[in-house]
């Protein structure tokens, strides 16, 4: 600060003159400028106070994900996903199987304190045999979002699930305070034009991380 601006800041403090502001763009949690944030729901933190807790009921309608980086993504599953419109509607209806999407409740692990979640696939109404599968945990913030904290790798699996037939997503807990967490599961059936939806499974879990 320059000595004139230093004088014409005391000389408004003596005055009782109110200072302007200056507002500073949000950064996400990547530390990028401009962020992918809006201003936060009725009820709900802003971006930079939220933290992880328990989803309370409602939550889900204006719910938002955003991936490992701090960025906005869509909601797994959605028709905003990259890929989702590759195929006109009239051509997917026609040629499109739905498989079985199988996945647990997020859970602690029998190993360690970590929660956990499983993927694994059945034929449902497909007819090959093999699927690439993956599962990923989001855990609920503050500012209702939905923060994807650990996925599996893609694993190429034959359909009936089972301890040789699954995916894992696993990561260490910060403490064992109450928070919501979601399993979803993503099923690729390898030679076949499948459905695109992801479900999940949503449950409370002692286990928080931030």
């Amino acid at each position: 600060m320059t000595s004139a601006k230093r004088l014409l800041v005391s000389a408004a403090l003596a005055l009782g003159l109110a200072l302007p502001t200056v507002t500073v763009a949000p950064v996400n949690a990547a530390g990028h400028p401009g962020g992918t944030q809006t201003a936060p729901a009725r009820g709900y933190a802003s971006y930079g106070d939220a933290a992880p807790g328990v989803a309370p009921a409602g939550a889900d309608r204006t719910a938002v994900y955003m991936g490992m980086d701090g960025e906005v993504i869509p909601r797994p599953g959605s028709a905003d996903e990259p890929g989702a419109a590759d195929q006109p509607e009239e051509e997917a209806a026609a040629f499109r199987c739905t498989p079985v999407s199988g996945r647990d409740n997020p859970h602690r692990s029998s190993t360690g304190v970590a929660v956990s979640g499983h993927g694994w696939w059945d034929k449902g109404t497909c007819s090959n045999n093999r699927a690439m599968v993956w599962n990923c945990l989001y855990e609920w913030y503050t500012d209702n979002t939905w923060r994807r904290k650990a996925c599996s790798p893609r694993k190429e699996l034959a359909p009936g699930g089972g301890s040789a037939n699954r995916t894992v997503a696993r990561h260490n807990c910060d403490n064992t305070a109450l928070t919501s967490w979601r399993n979803h599961v993503d099923v690729d059936v390898i030679g076949e034009w499948d459905t695109a939806e992801q479900p999940y499974r949503q449950a409370d879990v002692r286990c928080r991380v931030f």
